[in-house]
């Protein structure tokens, strides 16, 4: 199930999907300073803290450009699992929301579909979701190994 996750990795043309005035919520997976409550309410100009759901993703890892978190494709291809990376999962609702993440993660970075893993609070049981994040598409040799944590 997980390598499948990346072999599905699909990359989202924000301005196709955003043009249209039927805009569909898109499930975001967030990680290191986007999955704080209050950082995320202030981008997204939300009238109180967002509920963020306790979420993973397989086969990415977090590098740093300069001092700011980049998740990128993990490299790796020892054969193993893919790395699962912990993060937070939120519901963007209008057009408006993604605009402002898109921009607030600026041109080196591309909207990409993931296999988004969670426990549902229905049934008490994983599950897996459609969702997107901001993956790295930069320059590759701009990023360095490392965490903000």
């Amino acid at each position: 199930m997980a390598s499948k996750a990346l072999d599905d990795a699909v990359v989202i043309d924000v301005a196709t999907k955003t043009a249209s005035s039927d805009f569909e919520p898109i499930l975001l997976f967030f990680y290191e300073n986007l999955g704080t409550p209050s950082v995320l309410q202030r981008i997204l100009r939300l009238p109180e803290e967002p509920t963020l759901d306790p979420v993973q993703i397989y086969g990415y890892k977090v590098k740093l450009w300069g001092p700011y978190p980049a998740l990128a494709k993990n490299d790796s291809s020892d054969g193993g699992l893919p790395p699962v990376l912990g993060g937070c999962a939120y519901e963007v609702t209008e057009k408006s929301q993604l605009e402002r993440l898109k921009t607030f993660k600026g041109k080196n970075f591309a909207l990409e579909k993931v296999k988004i893993h969670d426990i549902s609070p229905e049934t008490g049981k994983p599950r897996e979701r459609e969702g997107a994040t901001f993956v790295w598409s930069g320059l590759p040799g701009l990023l360095k190994d490392g965490s903000l944590k």
